[in-house]
């Protein structure tokens, strides 16, 4: 939640983040679930014009993202946990 608040506040950005919406109605402890909802994050992320990652702990469904947007060639802006963002060789 912090994450897509100073995404909004500081950046002026429209934030969407799939997994504080999908658990609401996905189990991610049902493994049919939690692959659906990994697919409809690869839909939510075609309507997105940059991938934003926070963190240095890359979850396996983040980088299923982070390879997705590789491939179509979209902006991708890595941010530390305190919000700096820091460039990085793709």
């Amino acid at each position: 939640k912090l994450y897509c608040r100073f995404a909004v506040i500081e950046r002026n950005a429209i934030a969407f983040a799939p997994h504080l919406l999908l658990p609401l109605y996905l189990s991610d402890d049902d493994p049919e679930e939690r692959e659906l909802a990994l697919f409809m994050n690869i839909v939510f992320l075609g309507k997105c014009n940059e991938l934003w990652v926070f963190g240095k702990n890359i979850t396996n469904g983040m980088q299923r993202e982070i390879d997705k947007a590789k491939k179509r060639c979209m902006k991708i802006r890595y941010f530390t946990e305190e919000w700096e963002e820091v460039t990085t060789c793709n």
